[in-house]
């Protein structure tokens, strides 16, 4: 039997929760606007309303399927613990199956972008364009400090959620009030959820298969992202034969939270660029 999260009847984002059963789990997603479709999907810890700032701009052109992975937002538990990237990958294609979309956009953060990435190695006949921000096909350690960090990372979620919840909070903002923000939203979280999802990034290796994957793609980067390292970017440039670079400067690894208007200007333009 699935664990289901208590869950209100609607989404902050003010829009009717909807929920489709997949195998081992209940997905929740929203939509939002009109137009060509476009996932997104949210990076770890988080959901899909967490795209307040940039939701509004995006629905002007698009329609948005804003998707909870499994575990996490108002989507349930899994069943028997099962957080890999490509069965959140296929529970992606079993709501777009359910919306009727056959092909769409996509669009996500860190975690997001591992899904999408994954998604389109598996069903690239469904992807039109890839906006992949802050987000790896292999997770790299640069340095002692990088390695210090995901070391630190990884014993925090070992002990508690609260304590887990206060090392991303800090490792995102300098600022006590946004800190405080992230804090309460992360420590929401379940913490077997947090230590499998985690595994599975640490686990993730797609590098090898990126040269198919023939989709447009944009490789989105804030240059204080502390989390991913630029050489995970970089892997994506060099790989994926149809992929563009932008950095956007005075932002971290909540790219779109940093910088919402940048963030908004620089994906519709690769959006909606025909070339």
């Amino acid at each position: 039997m699935v664990t289901e999260l208590v869950v209100p009847q609607f989404s902050l984002l003010g829009l009717p929760s909807e929920y489709v059963d997949v195998p081992g789990a209940r997905i929740h997603y929203s939509t939002l606007g009109e137009g060509p479709p476009l996932v997104m999907i949210h990076g770890l810890g988080s959901s899909c309303t967490d795209w307040f700032l940039v939701s509004a701009g995006l629905a002007a052109h698009y329609r948005l399927i804003l998707i909870d992975l499994r575990g996490h937002g108002q989507s349930s538990l899994a069943e028997h613990g099962g957080y890999a990237v490509s069965r959140m990958a296929e529970d992606v294609g079993l709501v777009l199956d359910h919306v009727d979309i056959e092909k769409t956009c996509m669009l996500g953060l860190s975690l997001g972008g591992c899904v999408i990435l994954q998604f389109a190695l598996t069903h690239g006949h469904r992807v039109e364009r890839l906006v992949l921000v802050n987000t790896f096909a292999k997770l790299r350690s640069i340095g002692l400090g990088s390695l210090k960090h995901r070391l630190s990372r990884l014993y925090a979620s070992a002990r508690d959620m609260d304590l887990l919840a206060q090392y991303v909070a800090a490792s995102l903002y300098d600022d006590p009030a946004a800190r405080n923000i992230v804090y309460q939203r992360f420590r929401c979280n379940d913490l077997g959820v947090m230590r499998r999802t985690m595994i599975a990034l640490a686990r993730l290796n797609l590098l090898s298969q990126l040269h198919t994957i023939t989709t447009p793609a944009l490789v989105l980067i804030g240059d204080r992202d502390a989390t991913v390292p630029r050489r995970c970017a970089h892997d994506l440039m060099n790989r994926l034969p149809r992929a563009r670079l932008r950095v956007l400067r005075d932002a971290g690894h909540a790219l779109p939270f940093d910088q919402p208007d940048l963030f908004l200007k620089t994906t519709l333009e690769f959006l909606c660029n025909s070339a």
